[in-house]
């Protein structure tokens, strides 16, 4: 997530006319220069990428007119992913030089070193990245991973910056094996290896996808669009044609709903492998298996589109709380729910507009979302403010209970859409909220919860205090039959006993793995040590007294250290079996005896009222189409 847009972002986005909240060049040149500011350091960087397995990756860091002291220091997150990385880490072998006499180098703390340059000049800075694993390095994912047919390059992971100068330019030259290509939202320059970023911030806001891949182009309103996707070797074929054609069709809604284009272009990085994506200023990674597109060519529409929305929604209208970057400590905002949440209500709506979705699969997801969100013990627990504000945290500081921003900003979007559109007799929606908010608080300044709240009243024309109270900052449930009751459907809820597909009790196996982005500051290295996902502490698992974060030793008395054996024996427990349950927390050993029994499950349906009228036909084309 980016927290703040400096003035150099004109360079990226020259090509295209801004909107008029957008920081325009302050005078002729600077649609063309990089301006540093006065008595900062000119920085450059070269990534090197070696050998046939590589395991992670050289930089070097050219200092010119460094300071006496010069210090370089890691992120400790990345925008967007709201959990403490400590990206330093991997950091190995740093030295410096002033010219041909190396410098003694002190390591002040977990993710600074320093060195005395006396008279400054120009100082040579070297170290090595690499992965706490061969299998982290191994594992294709949308963050970082390097194997010997290629990788992705992230930015707060490869690039050290010198604290107090993160707003001058730099250059990054890129030393790869031969035949390997570059796709990346950096801005080229005349050699195809070298690329330029106007500040600290955008050149580790821009990933860099490396190696042999395939790659298309499309425009949408003579804008180019640039996709790059790195298939793992053997990876199945599939329709690349339909597969295309969703991306611009997600593309085409979104600009055309927003009716700005701020980009000079835009890249999309796919990666053959685990599923996920991170939005950036005019580019983003996205996971999705070969495998699945084989089945689905549109498997992901719904993470492209969301992660495309995201260049309005967070990178450019953003939170207040969140900026500007600091890249060493956490930054809590109230409104994640609607930046990541609300991101994820357009994703849907753009799929229903681009003719990506049909009515009954529109339905059917968003029965899901509602599924998944009566079933949550967090529901009335937890509001989306305080679901946002501990985005950094695990579910430990909720005493095991967890709720996700996303989907409460989801059918909260789903929910004010259809209130908005009840009382504008159709006119007015969530689109004109976020018009209204990106032409007023796009840009440096950010926005609070409550000109959020003054924005949706003023395109409802209505007092919104009694709906905001409620379920946004007090979290009660959300009503979803006066929302469904415009579009003439009400929702249906039931609990069952769970069951197998052969109609036995089925055990309780709510238990899960954290993905390598983790919850909070719980997630680890792709490849790293397994992490138990609790999702309900009523589970046997909870109960149990096992947490989220949990580190995984082994599980029904047997070592488990990959996903795929974490399945297969979790798939064997039966009702009436007493698991055994080895974690560490926080490096110290625990372990459990989990009896296994059977639960209950909710089953949400959403069915049709009896008495379908003009005006509720009307509405139900308004939400699939936004025209009444």
């Amino acid at each position: 997530m980016r927290l703040s847009i400096p003035r150099a972002l004109a360079l990226v986005a020259v090509a295209m006319p801004l909107a008029a909240q957008q920081p325009a060049p302050a005078g002729y040149a600077d649609a063309f220069e990089g301006r540093r500011p006065a008595g900062s350091p000119q920085v450059r960087y070269a990534v090197r990428v070696r050998g046939v397995a590589p395991a992670g990756y050289d930089v070097t860091m050219t200092v010119r007119g460094a300071p006496d002291t010069v210090r370089i220091t890691f992120p400790a997150w990345a925008p967007g992913a709201y959990r403490i990385a400590s990206f330093a880490r991997n950091i190995q072998q740093v030295t410096m030089r002033a010219g041909a006499r190396a410098l003694p180098v002190v390591r002040e703390d977990s993710a600074t070193w320093r060195a005395v340059a006396p008279g400054g000049g120009e100082v040579t800075i070297a170290y090595r990245m690499r992965f706490p694993s061969a299998e982290a390095a191994a594992t294709p994912n949308n963050r970082s991973f390097m194997t010997a047919t290629g990788g992705l390059i992230d930015g707060p992971q490869a690039y050290a910056y010198l604290p107090g100068f993160t707003a001058a330019p730099a250059h990054v030259r890129f030393d790869l094996p031969r035949g390997w290509r570059i796709a990346t939202g950096l801005v080229p320059t005349s050699d195809s290896a070298v690329f330029f970023a106007p500040s600290y911030d955008v050149l580790i806001d821009s990933p860099v996808l490396v190696g042999r891949f395939a790659r298309w182009r499309f425009a949408v309103d003579g804008v180019p669009h640039r996709v790059a996707f790195w298939l793992a070797p053997r990876a199945p074929a599939f329709d690349t044609t339909a597969f295309l054609s969703t991306v611009k069709r997600g593309v085409t809604a979104a600009t055309a709903m927003m009716r700005d284009i701020p980009y000079r272009e835009y890249t999309f990085l796919y990666v053959d492998g685990v599923g996920g994506g991170l939005e950036h200023l005019n580019s983003t990674t996205i996971g999705v298996s070969a495998a699945r597109l084989a089945q689905d060519p549109h498997a992901a529409v719904g993470v492209t589109v969301h992660e495309f929305f995201h260049l309005w929604n967070v990178k450019r209208l953003r939170p207040e709380a969140l900026g500007p970057f600091d890249y060493q400590h956490e930054v809590r905002s109230r409104e994640l729910w609607w930046s990541e949440g609300v991101t994820d209500y357009f994703a849907a709506e753009l799929s229903r507009r681009a003719g990506l979705l049909t009515e009954a699969q529109a339905l059917e997801e968003l029965k899901g979302d509602m599924q998944a969100y009566v079933q949550n013990p967090a529901v009335g627990r937890l509001s989306p403010e305080r679901t946002s504000e501990t985005a950094w945290d695990t579910p430990a500081v909720h005493d095991g209970f967890s709720l996700s921003y996303y989907l409460q900003g989801r059918l909260i979007g789903e929910m004010l859409e259809l209130r908005l559109r009840e009382a504008t007799d159709l006119r007015r929606g969530m689109d004109d909220v976020m018009r209204l908010m990106y032409a007023r608080y796009a840009g440096e300044r950010g926005f609070t919860g409550a000109q959020l709240q003054e924005a949706a009243a003023e395109v409802c024309g209505c007092d919104l205090s009694t709906f905001w109270e409620r379920y946004i900052r007090a979290g009660a449930p959300l009503d979803f039959d006066a929302g469904l009751g415009t579009m003439g459907y009400q929702m249906l809820v039931r609990r069952v006993g769970a069951m197998t597909d052969d109609g036995r009790a089925a055990a309780d196996l709510r238990l899960g793995i954290l993905t390598p982005a983790g919850y909070g500051s719980a997630g680890g290295a792709a490849g790293g040590p397994l992490r138990l996902s609790v999702g309900d502490p009523r589970s046997v698992w909870g109960r149990a007294g096992l947490l989220t974060g949990d580190e995984l030793v082994s599980l029904a008395g047997r070592p488990v250290g990959t996903p795929a054996e974490f399945r297969r024996v979790l798939g064997g427990i039966r009702i009436g079996d007493s698991v055994a349950v080895a974690v560490r927390r926080a490096g110290v050993p625990v372990s459990v005896r989990v009896p296994v029994i059977g639960y209950e499950r909710v089953v949400v349906d959403i069915v049709e009222r009896p008495e379908v009228t003009p005006r509720i036909r009307a509405m139900r084309r308004v939400w699939m189409t936004g025209t009444p």
